[in-house]
C-alpha cells in the first residue's frame, strides 16, 4: 500500500471573509507527486488534530497522493506522512464521528 501524504494550507477564513488565493495555497509542494487512490473508506472527512494541529498552524489536511485506505488501517500498519515546512512528520489517523482525526505518531 502507499503512503498518504499531505499537507495543509494557510487559514481560508478571517472574520468571515474569504482569503485571497495565495494564502490558500498548500504550505508544501513537493516536486515529486504521484496520483490519490480513493478506495472507499469509512469516513466522510478528515482533520488535523491535537499536536499534529499545533505543528501545521491549521486544522484542514490538502492530500497530496497517496492510498486513502491508509486511513482505516490499524495504526500500527498506517504509512501516513504530513508535510510541511518546518519538516515531514509522520502521523496516525483516528476515526471518529465518521470523521478522521490525523494526529502524530507517537
Amino acid at each position: 500500500m502507499i503512503q498518504l501524504r499531505f499537507t495543509t494550507t494557510k487559514p481560508l477564513f478571517f472574520g468571515g471573509v474569504f482569503a485571497s488565493a495565495e494564502e490558500s495555497e498548500p504550505l508544501v509542494y513537493p516536486a515529486n507527486i504521484g496520483s490519490l487512490i480513493q478506495k472507499k473508506v469509512k469516513g466522510d472527512h478528515a482533520y488535523i488534530h491535537d499536536d499534529a494541529e499545533q505543528l501545521a498552524g491549521f486544522d484542514i489536511p490538502m492530500f497530496i497522493d497517496g492510498d486513502f485506505s491508509q486511513l482505516d488501517q490499524p495504526e500500527a500498519v498506517q504509512d501516513i506522512l504530513m508535510l510541511l515546512p518546518s519538516g515531514e512528520y509522520k502521523c496516525v489517523a483516528e476515526v471518529i464521528n465518521n470523521g478522521y482525526y490525523l494526529t502524530l505518531k507517537k
